[in-house]
Formats: C-alpha cells, sequence, structure tokens
C-alpha cells in the first residue's frame, strides 16, 4: 500500500493549528543548521483573496548583527525596527558618512543581507555584506556561496521565485557564529508572519471569544475571526466617500495649466455612501512577531584564525587500538595506515590532486593545499606520517579517518627511503610512464603529421585522478577503471588521421570494414611488418574488461585478465591495476615508436 503525504494543516476546513502558528512559536535557531538572515515570501498564496477556500501566508524576517557591548539596548527592539522597507544604499550627511546595511544612521550596527533594486527595472539583487563575504573567504556561485577552502561547502545560499526573485537568504550557522566571535557581536533575528483562511464558517473552532492573543518567550501571536463580505470587504461596514475635481482646466488652450489650490475658483465635490455588498464569509486569520538571539562561538578558527584541537583520533598501533587526536597527534612521532580506498574518497572532487613522486610515493590530497606525503607499502596499504594528518583541517581529517587501518605490513620501503635516509627511490610509477607515453606521441604526431594522434587527452591534474592503481576494493572498481583508460587511450585515437596521414594504404580496406580504433591500429602495424594484434593486445583486453562491468557476468570477466598474462583468480587487486596500466602504457610507447621519425628543425 503507498504511503500517503499529510495534508497540509493549512487546507483544513477548520484551520486553527495552521492559523495559531505554534510550530513558528516552537522554531528556534539555536540549534538549527540554517539561519534565516532575511526572508520575504509567500509559501502560500491560494485562491482569490476574500473568497472561500482562500489560503495566504507571509513571512517577512529582518536581522542585524549588534555589538555585544550594545546588546542590551536592543531589548525592547522588534520587528517592526528591524525590517527594511527600502532598498539599501549608501548615504552620508554632515554627520558622517552611512555605508550600505547601517542600521539607520549607526554603521557599528549592521543588516548582514544587502538589498538592491534598480529604477531600471533589473531584477532585485541581494548580496552578503562584504566583511562576511570576504572575512570568511567565499565564492558565489550564482545564488550560492561556497568555502573552497573546506571542499566547497556550501555556507549560504538563496531562495528563489519563479521569477527568480530572491525570497530568502540562508546562511549556515557553524559559520555565522565564527563571523559573530570575530566581530564581537551576536545575530538579532525578527521575524513577523500572517496566515489567513477564507470560508463559509469555521466549524469546531475552539476560541472563546473572537480575538486571541498569545505570549511566548521569543514573541507574541495574535489571531481573529471576522465576518467579512465575499470578495474580502468587512461585513456590514459602511463608508463615506468624498469626491473631489476642477473644471478650470480648459483642454482646448494652446498652452494648458493646471491652478495652484489658491487660485481655483470654485471646486466641485460631492460625497455619498458606500456598502460593501457579497454574501457572508468568515475570515480567520493569525499573526505573530518573534525575536530571537544567536550568539558568537567561541572561538573563530576561520577568521580570527583560533587554534582547536581536532576531536578526529587515529589509530596508531595495532594490540590495544590506541588513538590520538588533536595536538597529541601533532606531537606523535610515527606513521599511520590507511585503507587503499582512502584515495578514491579523496579524488572525488574536482579540485583533488593526486601526483607521483616515485613507484610507490607521491601527494595526495582533496585540495591542492591539503596534499600529504604518502607512500604505499607491500601490502598496498597507505602511510603517511600522523603529524601531517593533524595539521590538515578536521573536514579533511574525518576522509581520512574513515579509512583508517592497523598497522599492518610495514612501512612503506619507498618512503621510509625518502623521508628517512634521505635518497629517494630512482623508480617510475605506471602511471606516470603512461601519462608521458601519451605526450610522447601527441608531440611525435603533431611534428611528422600536424595533426594529433589522439583527438584530445586530459591535463596532468585530471589525468591522475581518473588513472590511478587504487581502483582495487573490487573487480568491478577495476572494470572502472579499465573503462577510464579506455575513454583516455582507444576511444580518442582519431581513424581520420590514422586513414588520411599516417597509414592512407590501408584506408579503403579499413573504411570498406568499418574498423573501430583498435583492428585499424593493428592493421597499421601490421603494414610495418610488425605484430599488431600482439602490440594491440592490452588495448583489447581493457576494452573486454571495459564492456563487461555492464554485460558480462564476473568469472567470464576475469578471463579478460588473461590478455595481460594475469591469473583470473589474481587477488592482488592493486597489483592487477598496476599491470593494466603498464602494459597500457608499453603499447603507447610502441605506437609512438612506429611513427615516423620527425623532419630536423631547421
Amino acid at each position: 500500500m503507498a504511503m500517503q503525504r499529510p495534508q497540509n494543516k493549512a487546507f483544513d476546513k477548520c484551520p486553527q493549528e495552521w492559523i495559531e502558528a505554534r510550530d513558528i512559536e516552537r522554531s528556534s535557531i539555536e540549534k538549527a543548521t540554517w539561519i534565516p538572515l532575511l526572508v520575504q515570501a509567500a509559501p502560500i498564496q491560494h485562491g482569490r483573496p476574500g473568497t472561500v477556500g482562500h489560503r495566504r501566508a507571509y513571512e517577512d524576517y529582518d536581522s542585524i548583527v549588534v555589538p555585544l557591548d550594545l546588546q542590551k539596548e536592543f531589548k525592547d527592539v522588534d520587528w517592526q525596527s528591524v525590517s527594511r522597507n527600502n532598498p539599501d544604499a549608501a548615504w552620508a550627511d554632515d554627520k558622517g558618512f552611512y555605508p550600505p546595511g547601517s542600521y539607520y544612521d549607526d554603521p557599528r550596527i549592521l543588516h548582514p543581507i544587502i538589498r538592491r533594486s534598480f529604477e531600471t527595472g533589473e531584477p532585485n539583487q541581494w548580496d552578503l555584506l562584504q566583511e562576511i563575504e570576504v572575512g570568511l573567504r567565499l565564492l558565489r556561485i550564482a545564488d550560492r556561496w561556497i568555502r573552497p577552502e573546506e571542499n566547497d561547502v556550501e555556507v549560504a545560499k538563496l531562495e528563489c521565485d519563479n521569477q527568480g526573485s530572491p525570497t530568502a537568504a540562508l546562511f549556515r550557522a557553524e559559520h555565522l557564529r565564527d563571523y559573530l566571535c570575530a566581530k564581537k557581536a551576536a545575530l538579532l533575528l525578527t521575524g513577523f508572519s500572517v496566515r489567513d483562511a477564507v470560508e463559509e464558517r469555521f466549524p469546531g473552532l475552539q476560541w472563546d471569544a473572537k480575538r486571541q492573543t498569545r505570549a511566548f518567550e521569543r514573541g507574541t501571536w495574535e489571531g481573529a475571526e471576522a465576518p467579512i463580505h465575499e470578495g474580502g470587504g468587512p461585513y456590514g461596514v459602511e463608508m463615506n466617500v468624498l469626491k473631489i475635481w476642477r473644471e478650470s482646466v480648459d483642454p482646448n488652450e494652446d498652452v494648458t495649466r493646471m491652478p495652484l489650490p489658491a487660485e481655483e475658483p470654485e471646486h466641485r465635490s460631492e460625497s455619498f455612501k458606500r456598502k460593501s455588498t457579497g454574501r457572508k464569509v468568515f475570515l480567520l486569520s493569525g499573526r505573530i512577531w518573534t525575536k530571537q538571539w544567536l550568539p558568537p562561538a567561541k572561538v573563530s578558527p576561520r577568521i580570527r584564525r583560533d587554534k582547536v584541537e581536532a576531536p578526529v583520533h587515529f589509530q596508531v598501533e595495532n594490540q590495544e587500538h590506541k588513538t590520538l587526536a588533536g595536538e597529541a597527534l601533532r606531537e606523535y612521532r610515527g606513521w599511520l595506515w590507511f585503507k587503499p580506498s582512502v584515495i578514491q574518497a579523496l579524488l572525488v572532487g574536482a579540485k583533488s590532486r593526486l601526483k607521483w613522486f616515485t613507484q610507490d610515493t607521491g601527494e595526495v590530497g582533496c585540495a591542492a593545499n591539503l596534499t600529504v606525503h604518502f607512500g604505499v607499502n607491500k601490502l598496498g596499504l597507505i602511510n603517511l606520517l600522523g603529524k601531517d594528518i593533524a595539521e590538515l583541517p578536521e573536514w579533511a581529517q574525518k576522509i581520512w579517518v574513515a579509512h583508517n587501518a592497523s598497522p599492518e605490513g610495514g612501512l612503506s620501503e619507498e618512503l621510509h627511503m625518502a623521508q628517512n635516509l634521505a635518497s629517494p627511490a630512482a623508480t617510475v610509477a605506471p602511471e606516470v610512464i603512461l601519462g608521458s607515453n601519451l605526450q610522447i606521441l601527441q608531440k611525435r604526431s603533431l611534428a611528422v603529421y600536424r595533426q594529433p594522434f589522439l583527438q584530445q587527452i586530459p591535463p596532468p591534474e585530471e589525468f591522475f585522478r581518473r588513472v590511478h592503481r587504487f581502483y582495487c576494493a573490487s573487480f568491478d572498481q577495476v572494470c572502472e577503471l579499465a573503462k577510464e583508460i579506455h575513454r583516455i587511450v582507444s576511444e580518442a585515437i582519431d581513424i581520420g588521421v590514422l586513414n588520411a596521414k599516417v597509414d592512407p594504404g590501408n584506408a579503403t580496406k579499413a573504411n570498406k570494414e568499418n574498423l573501430r580504433q583498435i583492428k585499424r591500429l593493428a592493421l597499421w602495424l601490421d603494414t610495418l611488418g610488425q605484430d599488431g594484434r600482439k602490440i594491440t593486445q592490452p588495448l583489447a583486453g581493457i576494452a573486454d574488461l571495459r564492456q563487461g562491468s555492464a554485460h558480462t557476468k564476473g568469472a567470464d570477466l576475469k578471463d579478460s585478465l588473461a590478455l595481460f598474462g594475469i591469473p583470473p583468480g589474481e587477488q592482488n587487486l592493486q597489483a592487477v591495476c598496476c599491470e593494466l596500466i603498464g602494459q597500457v602504457a608499453n603499447c603507447v610507447a610502441a605506437i609512438a615508436d612506429s611513427l615516423p621519425q620527425p623532419p630536423p628543425s631547421t
């Protein structure tokens, strides 16, 4: 049986619970993740005003940043004093200059959101107060502000209506309180909400009077039930209307002028009474005013650069499961062990970095400024110094700790050579060899034919994010590596260049047989007297593996490893990945060597 979504209480026949707005009364920003800094929204606008079935909800919240030493002066300040009716602008008088966002004429108190409008009709714009945006080093992307130093975490965001106009500005509480701490201030958030409902009657309304009031810790609420004429006019109310006009202006004069009131020879006027019409219906309405304070955090690690102990604990030995964190980890003189899956987790983001120094050492991180020197030990585990992890921000440590492992397999030999013996290994990672050979192939093809052999190759940073030995948690991941290699190498081979420049003699045969990249390569190499099938065998094996991940059972897939000379039952998947990358690198080198030597430069 399908689950039904709960009905919005606003559309109950007697929406007393919704009108009384106890949900707003209970809401608190003390433990909220997102803080509304400015809201001007109508989340419900149903039906024509004043008619049966009409529902309206309107919310208006505004906030100011108040220095702590001025906070007592705002004891009696409410929403009407904080909410703005006009857009922000800089202004000045004889007493001074008042920057945008100033609270009346006191620039010590600021609105955190700057509202801008344009008389020429451009859409309204909401901006963060510059000292917040720049102070927290935020980057605006459309209607979001991210913090690049924290893995692009979203810190602020705008919500917009269907026309693209902003209706709400929300700020992440943790970062807002960091700013407030640095500024020695608190945030005052005030709000006003309206809820209206119109029905023929409200059966079951449990009010002992037509007007209701309620005070609570963070504000007040008022409610009322009143009869109205359908259409919105007060029921039974008669109004006096006075109409005044002038007849002293002659529209036929060449220069028509409107006289001043004192010059008017005779005013024309009439008065009459008007009464609302329409059947009798009832308006049930609620109004709620709120006021809350958000205090500053105790420390400001982002703006004031306060030292904060990261509570992330890492295992440092393999018997009693001893762990260290913060300053203790910073002072620890040993290495840590991690599962190879940590590399995949770190390389998810577009700013992540993986760089190889030797066959089994390099640096890796979620961003260029957060890389650490690592090594791969004989079991394929990742080693790095505990103090290097301790220097990372807490959010980055949390990525690492999820893959922390007990010490096993000893310290990476090549990391030991680099960090202890000051004698780095003279080895090269297969990933680096493949990347270098692809560049050599491109350069030679350009030098000989003035066209690249491959349609494109990714830049080094992207290449090493996509091609590495750490697709080793399962055989499915090995197949994912094969997909990446196939896209970068085989799919990128330009058959047009092969037919027109490299091997035009076999172009007709290749087109007739509709040869794809790998077989077309092999045909060309055979023509040169080489064993094209043997040279391209690694590319064929890669193609089998990448196709099989979606179409073939795992047992059949593993048979494709025989093309690399790898037993189908091989359990060391990290070694399998290295072998795949290495053999494709050798294949690319053979292709590059088969191209003619470029003419000598003049």
